[in-house]
């Protein structure tokens, strides 16, 4: 009840605040500050208020950010969430940095198979699947209705393969809250790191054919070099910031976390303005401090997670100021149909994937679910669709938005029950990683080559 009165407060005090701002989308200076003091807040204690309700302290955040936003009671205007842009770049980097220190490459490599069958069959086989039920319902989309078929179906895998992205910032606040480890934590991890990966490099590729089928302008050689350029070229400067966060945990090992947030925000920056994705920049890093600094990777969570809780929440708030509902209207049903579709999709992908008596049941049953959040980077994707498409483009797009609008609400919490189901939440203090494959990790140790699987926790591999 303290919770909600003081939401109610900071929010009369806001309204009070918004009389003495000027009354357009423009925001003035220091109106940015009054936005993230606001907004921390509120999403701080709409947390608090989740939590109470059994509901992650995510759903709270996001929830917080929609009332509050342009779409809810205005609170906040277009022009103050576009001035907190920052702060969601620094947020992905910090994330992908915590995600990617979370995988050990030796540690991963009986895992290695169904990363792998997780990625083909339940993303992009759903991404497949998603396309072909676009195409098939484009007399349902205004923005498709008079496009030609070729044209039709290339716009259909843009959104497809959009709409098969994962969120590895979702899974990880929702590991760091709950403190889960397991076997389901441990196979999803890095299923919606190389899924997001993946899902890039299709992107792109499927982007510029559509322009091509569109608007008639293409050019193989400079789309296969800006790709290449994005992905490896971020992979590369991943390992050139990790090794420098290396050498500072070795070398000065003081202030860990402002440097960090300093390395973030440059890679948030600077990497933009060299076509770098800063997500693969940052995670290329956090596998690098793993697996080339001894111990460094501890530390860096450790002081990165006691840091970064403000960035976290205004970061989710903003992803929920951010969403259009008002656009939810206007393509409600094909929405719906393509959520319970790429629910279903995943979920058939991840059965075949993960079939085998070597694979743990839990594992069988859960995995899928962590594939089904999404925030981040479908949001870029959406932002990119708009800007390339122009007059279709933002039809496209406002479909986009609303199927992520009801899975930022929906699907943090179909992981929480997952997690609580598989009893892994709060394990993160005892886990090992020998729950996930006992043999495996036994012959890490013995120097014996280990077997790609999953063993069941409860039975002798």
């Amino acid at each position: 009840m303290m919770a909600l009165l003081l939401v109610l407060a900071l929010g009369g005090l806001m309204h009070a605040a918004r009389t003495f701002l000027p009354p357009d989308a423009a925001a003035p200076p220091g109106a940015a500050g009054l936005a993230f003091g606001y907004l921390l807040l509120t999403a701080f204690f709409a947390g608090r208020i989740a939590a109470r309700l059994n509901l992650p302290r995510l759903t709270g955040y996001i929830v917080a950010g929609i009332a509050i936003g342009p779409s809810g009671l205005g609170l906040l205007s277009s022009g103050m969430t576009a001035d907190l842009r920052l702060l969601s770049g620094i947020a992905v980097c910090l994330i992908a940095l915590t995600a990617g220190g979370e995988l050990d490459l030796r540690q991963l490599q009986p895992l290695r198979r169904v990363v792998w069958r997780m990625t083909a069959f339940a993303v992009v086989g759903t991404a497949a699947l998603l396309t072909l039920a676009t195409f098939a319902m484009r007399d349902w989309l205004p923005f498709m209705r008079e496009l030609a078929i070729l044209p039709a179906l290339a716009l259909s895998a843009v959104i497809g393969i959009a709409l098969s992205s994962q969120s590895p910032a979702v899974v990880m606040a929702l590991f760091a809250e709950t403190r889960a480890d397991g076997p389901v934590k441990r196979a999803v991890l890095p299923v919606v790191v190389a899924a997001d990966l993946v899902v890039i490099v299709l992107f792109g590729l499927a982007t510029a054919l559509a322009q091509a089928a569109l608007l008639g302008t293409i050019d193989p050689g400079q789309m296969v070099r800006g790709i290449a350029w994005e992905v490896f070229g971020s992979i590369g400067a991943g390992a050139v910031v990790g090794a420098v966060l290396g050498l500072y945990l070795v070398k000065v090992g003081d202030g860990v976390d402002l440097f960090a947030l300093l390395v973030c925000t440059v890679v948030a920056e600077v990497g933009a303005h060299l076509h770098l994705d800063p997500l693969v920049v940052a995670l290329a890093a956090g596998v690098f401090v793993q697996n080339a600094t001894p111990g460094g990777a501890t530390r860096l969570i450790h002081d990165i997670e006691g840091a970064s809780l403000p960035i976290y929440v205004v970061f989710f708030a903003l992803a929920g100021a951010g969403l259009q509902l008002g656009l939810l209207p206007a393509v409600a049903a094909p929405a719906l149909a393509l959520i319970a579709l790429r629910t279903l999709g995943i979920r058939a992908g991840s059965w075949v994937a993960t079939r085998g008596p070597l694979v743990a049941p839990a594992v069988q049953r859960y995995i899928w679910v962590g594939l089904l959040p999404q925030a981040g980077l479908v949001l870029a994707m959406a932002l990119v669709i708009e800007r390339t498409f122009p007059g279709i483009g933002e039809g496209a797009a406002a479909l986009v938005l609303g199927i992520v609008a009801v899975n930022v609400l929906l699907m943090p919490i179909a992981l929480r029950y997952a997690l609580s189901q598989a009893g892994e939440i709060g394990q993160a203090q005892r886990a090992d990683f020998g729950e996930i494959a006992p043999a495996a990790h036994a012959s890490l140790h013995q120097g014996a080559p280990s077997s790609p699987t999953i063993a069941d926790p409860q039975e002798e591999p």
